[in-house]
């Protein structure tokens, strides 16, 4: 699911891991049960807000996988509370 709003929303909160609002993006999580796989990111919704510096540590692996998942949760937790998503009737 593609979903331009929410990564500009995602990419306006500051950096999750060093509280920075410098040069902060998306980082899609890379789990393939989530959807990742050579050639595709999972859905936008699996999102969290990270500056360049934290975002190649994700990538390097000085974030381990389930410190992203547990702050990508708390980034979905903040966006239901500020109603960028919401539960489909």
């Amino acid at each position: 699911m593609k979903n331009k709003k929410y990564l500009q929303w995602v990419a306006s909160l500051p950096c999750i891991f060093c509280a920075t609002l410098q040069g902060v993006q998306a980082h899609h999580l890379r789990v393939m049960v989530l959807g990742a796989g050579v050639g595709r990111k999972t859905p936008d919704i699996f999102t969290l807000p990270v500056c360049y510096k934290c975002h190649e540590d994700c990538h390097n692996g000085t974030h381990p996988k389930e410190d992203q998942m547990r702050w990508c949760l708390q980034t979905i937790g903040r966006a239901f509370a500020e109603e960028m998503i919401q539960w489909k009737k």
